[in-house]
């Protein structure tokens, strides 16, 4: 299938949100109308991991060979995830014990992030312990382990039923919150909208069915001028979704659209700034990146006691400082572990260039 650059640079777009969000939330204004502000363009940072969701069953779709079995996909999978998640992991560990932040239960939350399994436990201790933004791969990696039979069926079904499921889909991400209050405690309907593997299996499935609409050239959505818009208009207007709708399906529609308009731009050539080589650098090491900027500004305000509140121009530089720190880390952990753990582990031999835009 031909390649989808535009697919790539909307990652790191995906992970500066959620930098965004970390951002504005540690390095907190002192200025009312800066906050409200940065509240606007931040504070819904978290829906990039909805973003993610969508995007990995929508790549993973398009990328499919013939005859590959599903334990060689696992393989690759597995060595494409866990080398910079293990050195994130490591680091996390290290933050935590220069800036004395220990917690009193260690071991469990470190095991079960470790096996990337802790998004299954309903404690926030344990499914936010170590490095919080990891609670994420372990969903990504029960969506691995259901891809080889989601992707058989879906794969075999004619456009109007593939339109059908993903509107039931959306229509079921949306409905999640109603349906934790009747399947689960009170204390665990957060994990169960939010975390629970389960649960955001609907976001990576509807992935999959956009990419086989725009395989089979079934996909009439708009173009990504529009299409953008529309989602840059989605994300402005969550604030007005309830909490817990908010948090996992208050972008779904706008995601729904621009995906599959960034990939149908690449495929005819359109214009398309995310296909720009900047933007595709940057989505080649969004992977790291997200998983190290959490560390690296919690690491910071530690050690460095830059709590706040501040004025605007200060907290301006310190989250550019952030931005560039976070980067250079995750440049060095794209480039000396992640790339070579690929080209050590997967069962493929394309090239680690090819192999990190998987």
């Amino acid at each position: 299938m031909p390649r989808l650059p535009s697919l790539t640079g909307l990652r790191f777009a995906a992970a500066f949100l959620v930098f965004g969000l970390h951002a504005y939330s540690f390095v907190p204004l002192v200025d009312p109308f800066a906050r409200r502000v940065a509240k606007l363009l931040f504070d819904a940072g978290d829906l990039g991991v909805s973003f993610f969701f969508v995007l990995s069953g929508f790549v993973l779709t398009w990328s499919v060979k013939p005859g590959r079995t599903p334990w060689r996909f696992w393989q690759g999978r597995i060595a494409r995830v866990y080398p910079a998640h293990l050195i994130a992991l490591a680091l996390a560990v290290g933050s935590l014990v220069v800036t004395d932040r220990i917690p009193p239960i260690f071991w469990e939350p470190l095991g079960a992030s470790a096996l990337l399994v802790h998004g299954w436990y309903t404690q926030d201790f344990v499914y936010l312990g170590i490095n919080p933004v990891a609670w994420s791969l372990s969903a990504e990696m029960f969506f691995y382990l259901c891809f080889p039979l989601l992707h058989a069926g879906l794969r075999r079904l004619r456009p109007a039923y593939l339109y059908a499921i993903g509107a039931a889909l959306i229509a079921v991400t949306w409905l999640m919150p109603a349906i934790a209050t009747v399947a689960v405690a009170p204390e665990h309907e957060r994990w169960f909208v939010y975390i629970f593997p389960v649960t955001r299996m609907a976001e990576f499935t509807l992935g999959i069915v956009l990419a086989r609409l725009v395989i089979v050239g079934a996909w009439r959505g708009p173009g990504l001028r529009l299409a953008t818009g529309l989602f840059l208009a989605n994300y402005l207007a969550v604030g007005w979704a309830p909490a817990q709708t908010r948090d996992t399906a208050a972008t779904i529609v706008g995601t729904a659209l621009l995906i599959p308009a960034a990939a149908r731009a690449d495929l005819s050539g359109a214009r398309s700034v995310w296909r720009h080589p900047v933007a595709v650098h940057l989505g080649e090491v969004s992977y790291a990146f997200f998983l190290v900027h959490l560390l690296v500004i919690v690491t910071a305000v530690e050690l460095f006691e830059m709590r706040g509140p501040w004025a605007f121009w200060p907290a301006v530089g310190i989250a550019a400082g952030l931005l560039a720190a976070a980067y250079a880390l995750a440049y060095a952990v794209h480039r000396f572990v992640e790339v070579p753990g690929m080209r050590l582990l997967s069962p493929s031999r394309r090239s680690p260039a090819a192999a990190s835009r998987g």
